[in-house]
């Protein structure tokens, strides 16, 4: 219910407890919604009413930013109709259920208020007479928080709360107050906060584009005024809306915006300058000024050089120490080459600008974002603010830039002179320029592997179009710096002077105080930009690490906690050269006001009872905020550990240390790491290893197999490694001729590298089957593309024997056939320059038999212990190879895709080889080592943390490694060079070595955009392309391989490339596919993606396709149309039914209507029967012609029609001729365009057969390969039923048939369609 000249909380009454005074407009419990946190107080009435005939005193107390006022000088000049839409009450429970009831205050009423007199104070009681009301009113005040504003930060709701109670003697009245308050913030994108339009045209219209934007959560009002113009009537410039209508205000919703577009159109020469403020009506705290400045000139025509790109430029929020690149494009628009010249102008200090021209298409060269190695000592060069400033006493202190490389394509031409200096033109603050501004680059480093030239001026030929990349680095600031971590919006200007360039090269200064003709007819262009510069800080706590005392062979962790102090992400990484700590050394990414725990580990050797070291913390974009960490402990032996390093030593690879550090690991990956087990006696020794019993699934350690024992002679297990290796090796290579059909690719090229080897060269060898080691299963169809290269074997480097000669650097694929393989089958494929391992498979009449493993007596002194020698020499290289280039964090920088496919494949290589060698029992499960006297022996360690994408994997993986001495201590004590001199009753005297083995986990998850990919009908032999969607769930990158199954359908899926290929962290790939199927019906096939890391990650999706027979005949229309015609009559116009043998095949068709009793009447009780002229034989056929044949003729029609305009005879005659011949006749005639007629439409009919099967209604056509026939069809309407009345310009509608003779299920249908 409203009450009329009161708010709408007027009618919302309560009593107190005891019923002796009631309140209206203040609920028990009120929620005041949409406040906004401006400093101003909300207002809120409420009434009073004194229900005793007596007298009353009720006290007013209040708690929170609340306060009660009785006499309110700006609600009592609120007009009665303003009274009425005060108050919003939007939720009103009943009075029973004292619910909350939510209301909102007119925030338009309230700007009109005056906070004077809301800065009064309020008052505690209020007196009422018997049976009176007072009304009084209620203030809430949000104070705003202390936050950092900033264009793109979001501003929420807050909550606040307050209580009011009104007592009356006993009798009690609470009221429970929350608000909801946000802060209203008015924004504008691009942040430039001016236009600058350079050299314009009069009567040429010009426009920009600005947004204004609400960044809060709740609306606003906003108002746009002139502060400051040149030209009070704003005549020539116009501010629209999105309906171009003019715009000066409006309101914005939650998050809202809207365009404001600048349109400018000058009427006479001169500068124009107008300044506008952009206020927010619900704060005045929040306001903009935009700048809108014009120059222009006397010219009439249009520019010479036309800006392609955005005609604002904004980085965005940007990080000190990284480079950040934008594209501007140009184009010459006029008839003559141009000469671009650059400078810049604004705010520029503490940046460093450099740029690079390249031609339109050519790919840009990004800046590289180097490590912190190489990028830091450059930073001091590139402060350009530190320089001094260029002057003309100084001429000779201007830069020279010379320009030796050129830009990418060779398009553009770049200026490479010395230019003095001229103050004519401003000079940014940290920015060198010369002549006319044009050295607004100063020395820069071009990126590391890219070419990149850096100009000051650039020539654009005409109508060409150039793409400048402009290159923005911030330097760090001091932590002393006002803005040390915190957003500096810094604005700037580039503007371009284009003029008609003399010659090929630029012309020589001009004397000093006159103009050249250049200068004098230069164009301008202005190019606003901005960028939010902020500098990372971090802090780490504590500044010393104190382990105390640690026992030798103890493991002890304190932890780093590393804070970011700015308003950006910031990246560490910790810097340590040390045997005895460690700590990740991976880059850390820590969010804005956040921190990360560093764990640093503690695992001494030796006794020291002063061990110092420290730990650097760099920060890899801001290096000015490095910080050292010193890391101090006392080494002790309690448990006499370190007598272990009196007789052998632990080596990793080289240095001695006590433990192993796998680095980043994904979980359900394999790596491997090499420790070499140094004895220090002069006799043999013996070591027990073991693993703890909780992770000996996670790792394992394993020796390699000795080559010789002590007298020399080969080893047994060096004979089996011999002959089983080449076997497994030559079994992976069978599984690739699993699927011997070719892929069909359907317009997809194959390379040549991939192409099929003879299928005689494909048949299988017969070797006797290798029993398997368990656990260990051989999948060699994992890394060989079984439908494409039958001949890849593996991407291994080998050795050469010793009398073979290496081969050149080139790209070979081993051949796996038996007839071809011989020992000088080589695999190579690096050709980097670097120092590639080769080596030879020995053929298959050198394998060792089983007899000749097991007997060496029998064996050949020279060929067969040579062979031996070799397998094993080459097995010994592929661990090499795998224990240098196995990646867990494969790389995503690659100089082109095949080079990305080479590594992918070589990775899946490695991790399958790592198989090999376990299965052929070159590594051997070490379970005790001997060590002969002063000799090594290495150890492998191999981990695989297990680990599932449900359950969140540790951080941290921390194992240990156990060593136990055999041989009694005291029997060893002589042989060593020990001073120590230590009396031992038994080896159990001497404890167990513990080595520790250490890796951070990482999540390698793969998932699929689409795990069906349904294709829908197709035909036999008709190509489509599809694509998977492969994204990657993790922060690491993924190393995918997609298969097939190997079946006959999967010789229809031809992948075009990214077969074997790299997902950055958290991005997807499209792996484009062609499907062409080869047989018709149901289709389905499995397509496995494999993730290269993570075993069981893989994922499969499914390829579905319904194919259908190939079209054995062409119909041209499937609907005929007839004339209006009487019911009974047929038809007076006939129509052409046109068929095409569509196989190299002789055809019989039948061609039938279908008659009334077989199809029933249409809806209008009327039916089409057709029929077929008598004289059908004699009718000549049309010819038909396909779509690739139309698109000729009619690309030929256009040349004609141009070739006729221009009177050139020669080319008519030429075109009539080939349209003559492609429209099926002998020659042309001559005329023009509108007079071209084919004279002779089809070849001779006479293959052409139709015979009458019954009446008019039915026929038999006999086709030959390739023809045609074009049959005249006329209808007649039939009546269902005479006494029917039927409606003039009713449709009606028939059907023909057509199938052929033998084949009734492939039918078309011909619909026929006439008004009765």
């Amino acid at each position: 219910m409203t009450v009329r000249g009161q708010p709408a909380n007027y009618a919302l009454l309560w009593r107190s407890a005891e019923g002796r005074f009631s309140v209206r407009g203040l609920p028990p419990r009120v929620h005041l919604d949409r406040v906004y946190t401006n400093g101003l107080h909300a207002l809120v009435p409420f009434w009073i009413t004194n229900e005793t005939d007596q007298d009353v005193t009720v006290e007013l107390a209040t708690e929170g930013p609340l306060k009660v006022q009785q006499q309110n000088a700006n609600w009592s000049a609120v007009s009665t109709a303003q009274r009425e839409t005060y108050v919003d009450v939007t939720t009103a429970p009943a009075a029973e259920d004292r619910g909350e009831v939510t209301m909102v205050c007119s925030a338009t009423i309230q700007r009109e208020f005056s906070e004077v007199f809301n800065q009064l104070g309020g008052v505690s009681s209020v007196q009422l007479a018997a049976r009176k009301t007072a009304e009084l009113v209620l203030l809430f005040v949000a104070e705003a928080a202390e936050t950092d504003s900033g264009d793109g930060q979001r501003y929420e709701y807050e909550t606040h709360g307050g209580h009011v109670t009104l007592r009356a003697d006993t009798d009690l009245y609470d009221v429970t107050l929350r608000a909801s308050t946000c802060r209203s913030v008015l924004e504008m994108e691009p942040p430039t906060s001016r236009i600058y339009i350079d050299d314009c045209v009069i009567g040429r219209t010009y426009e920009r584009a600005l947004r204004v934007r609400n960044a809060s959560a709740i609306g606003l009002d906003w108002t746009m005024t002139v502060v400051e113009t040149t030209d009070p009537s704003l005549s020539a410039l116009q501010l629209l809306d999105s309906d171009m209508r003019p715009l000066s205000g409006g309101h914005l919703g939650a998050r809202g915006d809207t365009q404001v577009l600048v349109r400018y159109t000058p009427h006479a020469a001169g500068e124009f300058l107008s300044r506008f403020l952009v206020e927010n009506s619900n704060d005045p705290a929040s306001l903009r000024y935009w700048v809108f400045r014009a120059r222009v000139s006397q010219r009439q025509k249009l520019r010479r050089v036309e800006l392609l790109s955005d005609p604002d430029i904004s980085f965005g929020d940007c990080t000190s120490g990284v480079w950040y690149s934008r594209d501007i494009r140009f184009k010459n628009v006029s008839d003559t080459p141009v000469v671009m010249r650059l400078r810049v102008e604004g705010n520029t200090g503490g940046l460093t600008m450099k740029s690079a021209v390249r031609a339109d298409g050519a790919s840009a060269s990004e800046p590289n974002t180097a490590d912190a190695d190489a990028l830091f000592p450059t930073l001091s060069e590139l402060i350009s603010s530190r320089r001094p400033s260029i002057t003309d006493d100084n001429p000779s202190d201007a830069l020279t830039v010379t320009d030796d490389v050129g830009s990418e394509g060779g398009s553009a031409e770049l200026s490479s002179r010395v230019t003095p200096a001229d103050d004519s033109m401003p000079v940014g603050d940290g920015v060198r320029t010369g002549e006319s501004g044009r050295r607004f680059v100063a020395r820069a480093r071009a990126a590391r592997g890219h070419k990149t030239a850096l100009f000051d001026e650039m020539l654009i030929k005409p109508g060409a179009v150039r793409t400048m990349t402009l290159s923005l680095l911030g330097n760090p600031v001091s932590s002393t710096s006002v803005s040390a971590g915190q957003f500096e919006r810094q604005s700037f200007t580039l503007f371009g002077e284009s003029s008609t360039a003399v010659g090929t090269q630029p012309t020589t200064a001009p004397p000093p105080g006159t103009a050249s003709n250049s200068e004098r007819n230069a164009e301008r262009l202005s190019i606003p930009c901005t960028a939010n510069m902020c500098t990372p800080f971090v802090r780490v706590v504590p500044p010393l690490l104190d382990f105390g005392s640690v026992d030798v062979g103890t493991l002890k962790s304190l932890y780093l906690r590393v804070e970011n102090l700015s308003q950006v992400a910031a990246t560490v990484q910790c810097k340590l050269e040390s045997k005895v700590i460690t700590c990740t050394r991976a880059p850390i990414t820590i969010a804005p006001q956040q921190s990360v725990s560093v764990r640093v580990d503690s695992y001494p050797r030796r006794v020291n009872a002063r061990y110092r070291k420290q730990i650097i913390v760099r920060n890899i974009h801001n290096r000015l905020n490095d910080s050292v960490v010193e890391v101090r402990s006392t080494h002790v032996d309690r448990r006499r550990v370190a007598f272990h390093n009196l007789f052998y030593q632990t080596l990793v690879p080289a240095n001695e240390q006590n433990f192993v550090d796998f680095g980043l690991v994904p979980l359900n990956a394999r790596s491997l790491r090499r420790v070499n087990l140094r004895n220090v006696c002069r006799c043999p020794l013996a070591i027990e290893v073991a693993a703890d019993a909780a992770d000996a699934g996670a790792f394992s350690a394993y020796t390699v197999v000795p080559q010789r024992d002590g007298s020399g002679r080969l080893t047994d297990a060096a004979c089996q490694v011999a002959r089983r290796l080449p076997l497994l090796e030559r079994q992976a290579a069978m599984h690739s001729n699993i699927e011997k059909f070719k892929e069909r690719t359907a317009g997809a090229t194959v390379p040549e590298a991939a192409a099929l080897p003879p299928r005689s060269s494909l048949c299988p060898v017969a070797v006797a089957p290798v029993p398997r080691t368990a656990g260990l299963t051989l999948q060699p169809d994992m890394f060989i593309d079984k439908s494409v290269e039958q001949g890849h074997v593996c991407l291994m480097p080998f050795a050469p024997p010793r009398n073979q000669a290496v081969l050149p650097p080139s790209l070979e694929y081993l051949d796996i056939s038996p007839a071809t393989a011989t020992r000088r089958n080589v695999v190579r494929i690096r050709g980097n320059g670097s120092s590639d391992i080769m080596a030879a498979v020995p053929p298959e009449s050198a394998l060792l038999s089983s007899e000749a493993a097991n007997n060496l007596d029998m064996l050949p002194a020279d060929e067969d212990v040579e062979m031996i020698v070799s397998v094993i020499e080459r097995a010994e290289q592929i661990l090499e190879e795998i224990i240098e280039r196995l990646d867990m964090i494969p790389q995503t920088l690659f100089a082109s895709p095949e080079a990305e496919n080479a590594y992918v494949r070589r990775q899946v290589d490695l991790h399958k080889y790592i198989d090999l060698l376990v299965e052929s029992g070159f590594l051997r499960p070490a379970h005790h080592v001997r060590l002969t006297a002063l000799g090594t022996e290495s150890l492998i360690v191999i981990l695989q943390p297990a680990g599932t994408p449900d359950k969140p994997a540790p951080l941290r993986f921390d194992a240990n490694l156990y060593f136990k001495l055999v041989d009694r201590p005291g029997d060893l004590l002589p042989f060593t060079d020990s001073a120590a001199v230590v009396s031992f009753a038994s080896a159990d005297q001497l404890p167990v070595r513990r080595f520790l083995v250490q890796a951070a986990l990482v999540q390698s998850e793969l998932e699929l955009g689409q795990k069906s990919i349904n294709v829908g009908n197709m035909q036999v032999d008709e190509a489509c392309r599809k694509y998977l969607v492969i994204q990657n769930r993790s922060e690491t990158p993924l190393m995918y391989a997609i298969r097939k199954t190997g079946s006959i359908a999967s010789g229809d899926i031809c992948f075009v490339d990214s077969r074997y290929g790299i997902v950055r962290g958290f991005d997807s790939r499209k792996v484009v596919f062609v499907f062409s199927p080869s047989l018709h019906g149901a289709y389905s096939e499995q397509i496995s993606i494999a993730n290269v890391l993570n075993a069981r990650g893989g994922k499969k999706a499914t390829l579905k396709a319904a194919v259908r027979r190939q079209s054995k005949f062409y119909i041209q229309s499937l609907r005929l149309e007839f004339d209006t015609l009487a019911p009974g009559r047929p038809s007076t116009d006939v129509q052409v039914l046109a068929i095409k043998n569509m196989t190299p095949k002789t055809r019989h068709l039948i061609v039938k209507s279908l008659l009334a009793s077989e199809d029933g009447f249409s809806d209008v009780g009327v039916v089409l029967e057709a029929r077929f002229p008598p004289n059908i034989a004699a009718a000549q056929p049309t010819r038909l012609l396909d779509r690739e044949t139309e698109e000729k003729i009619e690309s030929l029609e256009q040349k004609l029609k141009i070739a006729v305009r221009k009177n050139r005879p020669e080319k008519v005659e030429k075109y009539q001729a080939k349209l003559a011949k492609l429209r099926g006749s002998g020659s042309g005639g001559n005329g023009d365009s509108d007079s071209i007629q084919a004279t002779d439409a089809v070849p001779d009919p006479a293959g052409v057969q139709i015979r009458r099967l019954a009446d008019d209604t039915q026929l038999e056509v006999e086709l030959p390969p390739g023809g045609d026939v074009s049959i005249p069809v006329v209808v007649t309407a039939r009546l269902a039923d005479p006494k029917v009345d039927i409606k003039t310009g009713a449709n009606a509608l028939g059907t023909l048939v057509v199938h052929e003779v033998k084949d009734k299920d492939n039918v078309k249908l011909v619909t026929l369609a006439a008004s009765v």
